[in-house]
């Protein structure tokens, strides 16, 4: 979809309630703003892979799309934490957002989403990369967190330890927690978190330690945890 595109499909459908514009890459800022202004009722706006945009576009969300309730940002590298600052604070009925790759977003973001966005119920920051366990400690100590989240997808956040894991022990309806390589965080922590909810499906990926190496003979080993179960089974081994 170009700008042209947008503009139009904004001034003579004000009543629009979902759109799709994934890989939309040549979209920019100029046709999502004049589309936003003329779609106030939006609840459901998926933009990943929609590289040109920038903070911009989430200004123009705040201000025009109260009733946003999902936000796919997916692969939108320029978003940044400003952005995300004017868009929690006009998009407080928000329940769904992925920001998956969106790596210019620190904590910040998570402290603005935490104060503005009571109705969070999954959250996507896979491969946030500068998301800390001060981000997850805005999310988890917020009371509206604790009631409501049910998915939070952490995949490749090299950043957070245990003390994550801590933070969310609040959340108690919680249902699944994405962690996979997450190199800090550990066994125990896993453990503790499954012991306070049997039933939390938790994803997790755990290198094991580098053996002695042998003459003629590597070996690997990986163990993942992909259940609700409380204790990590080994999924495979294989020697060569």
């Amino acid at each position: 979809m170009t700008n042209n595109a947008a503009m139009h499909l904004g001034k003579n459908c004000s009543n629009l309630l979902f759109l799709d514009l994934n890989r939309c890459s040549s979209l920019t800022d100029d046709g999502l703003i004049t589309l936003t202004q003329y779609c106030p009722l939006l609840e459901t706006l998926i933009i990943a892979n929609c590289t040109s945009l920038t903070d911009n576009t989430l200004i123009a969300l705040g201000k025009y799309c109260h009733q946003l309730k999902k936000l796919d940002a997916t692969l939108c590298s320029q978003f940044s934490d400003a952005g995300f600052l004017a868009m929690a604070q006009g998009c407080h009925l928000l329940r769904r957002i992925d920001l998956e790759d969106c790596t210019a977003v620190t904590d910040e973001t998570m402290r603005h989403l935490a104060d503005n966005c009571p109705n969070i119920e999954n959250l996507t920051l896979s491969r946030c990369e500068q998301i800390t366990d001060d981000g997850v400690r805005y999310i988890g100590s917020s009371v509206s967190a604790q009631e409501n989240l049910r998915i939070l997808e952490l995949d490749n956040c090299p950043s957070i330890t245990d003390i994550s894991i801590n933070h969310l022990l609040a959340c108690q309806n919680l249902q699944r927690l994405d962690i996979f390589d997450c190199q800090q965080i550990s066994r125990n922590a896993v453990k503790r978190i499954q012991m306070r909810y049997p039933d939390l499906k938790i994803h997790a990926y755990f290198a094991p330690r580098t053996p002695t190496p042998t003459l003629h003979q590597t070996t690997s080993c990986s163990f993942c945890c992909s259940t609700s179960c409380s204790a990590c089974v080994p999924s495979c081994c294989t020697i060569a």
